[in-house]
């Protein structure tokens, strides 16, 4: 990485240290301060430009073969990425073998995805090889989206969990799917066999973000982190079994990711996962750390507070609880609202909190992407 380190404006001076040298940044941080963090000479105001222009139809180049394209953070945040030829090679590659049937390559595959918008990353899955590949917006209303994914009739379909617990209420028999992928929101188990039983394929992680392709789910469903191409350091989360991570992308050359500490709550699994695989096994991405309720001498997780909940309402009904200082603000359908206050007031019954549980509803989507779990003022 060194002659990409002696590229690279903001870390120049940097080039042949070791590791730890180098100061752990924030993704904000970086997005920041994109004109030092690239080593084309790229401004962020000409990749900004090439990046909307990508989601209109453009190709998206800022420079020929330099793509620029945007993705959406879990805070709703667009982040700036730049990728050349070679990199979104390689990325097509890497996350094709990570995510296919065993049988892909013998035979047509049929790929969609569901995402806030398209880019050339995407779209240049669709020409490698024995592939037909269809991109639906979130911006599509859900009756015609639901449509366009069954006349298609993916075998690998990768959509939030929203958008697969619509498609979940919506079907009256299962897919044929052979691989079925969530991202980009947090998903319970309750609701993973749900629709795991309703579209006929079990929901995995993945865990891709602006900062690179993390992490895929093995045949197993496990999450593993992608540590044959990434260094991920674990910063520990206090009060918990959880970590941080702290990536360093060991490809990229464009766009250097190295130190980028991401807000995403990550546990270890208890056991090696029994696939075999050597990767780092994880529990699927839960939320934010910012999405920890806290309490003087308490920690509660949101997957705590996704399994209470869902133990209680089943796995189907949308619903939000967000804590502050004062207590737990809980959102729901008016016929089980009460159930949804009865299930959290009972979790903090077993941390000895005893604080007011307020009931408002429906529950309302905020931003682009779907958080039951949240810490904050109460609305």
């Amino acid at each position: 990485m060194t002659p990409v380190i002696a590229r690279t404006p903001a870390i120049s001076d940097l080039a042949g240290r070791p590791l730890a040298d180098f100061s752990i940044l924030s993704p904000d941080a970086l997005r920041e301060a994109f004109d030092g963090w690239n080593t084309l000479g790229l401004t962020r105001p000409a990749t900004e430009a090439a990046a909307l222009a990508a989601e209109t139809g453009g190709s998206g180049e800022v420079r020929p073969g330099i793509v620029a394209g945007f993705s959406t953070g879990s805070s709703g945040r667009r982040g700036l990425f730049v990728t050349s030829a070679a990199e979104r090679a390689g990325w097509i590659g890497h996350i094709l073998a990570r995510l296919l049937p065993v049988d892909a390559l013998l035979r047509p595959t049929r790929i969609a995805l569901c995402l806030r918008a398209d880019n050339r990353l995407y779209g240049d899955v669709g020409v490698a090889g024995l592939f037909r590949f269809l991109f639906v917006g979130l911006e599509v209303p859900a009756p015609e989206r639901f449509e366009r994914l069954r006349a298609f009739a993916p075998d690998v379909l990768i959509a939030p969990p929203q958008v697969l617990a619509d498609l979940a209420r919506r079907t009256d028999r299962p897919w044929p799917l052979r691989r079925l992928f969530y991202g980009a929101e947090p998903m319970g188990e309750a609701e993973r066999g749900w629709i795991g039983r309703a579209l006929g394929a079990r929901p995995d992680p993945i865990y891709q973000a602006t900062e690179g392709f993390l992490g895929a789910a093995c045949r197993l469903g496990i999450l593993h982190l992608n540590e044959d191409v990434l260094i991920i350091e674990r910063e520990a989360v206090p009060g918990t079994t959880r970590f941080l991570p702290i990536v360093t992308d060991l490809r990229r050359t464009t766009q250097p990711m190295i130190r980028v500490r991401l807000p995403d709550l990550l546990e270890p699994l208890s056991a090696p996962c029994p696939c075999g695989s050597p990767l780092a096994a994880v529990h699927p991405v839960e939320g934010r750390l910012e999405d920890l309720w806290r309490w003087p001498g308490s920690v509660i997780c949101p997957r705590e507070v996704e399994s209470a909940v869902s133990a209680t309402l089943g796995p189907e009904p949308d619903w939000r609880a967000v804590a502050s200082p004062l207590g737990v603000t809980v959102e729901a359908d008016p016929d089980r609202i009460q159930t949804a206050r009865t299930a959290v007031e009972a979790l903090l019954a077993t941390e000895n909190l005893y604080l007011p549980v307020i009931c408002v509803g429906p529950p309302r989507q905020e931003g682009v992407k779907r958080r039951r779990v949240r810490s904050g003022t109460h609305h």
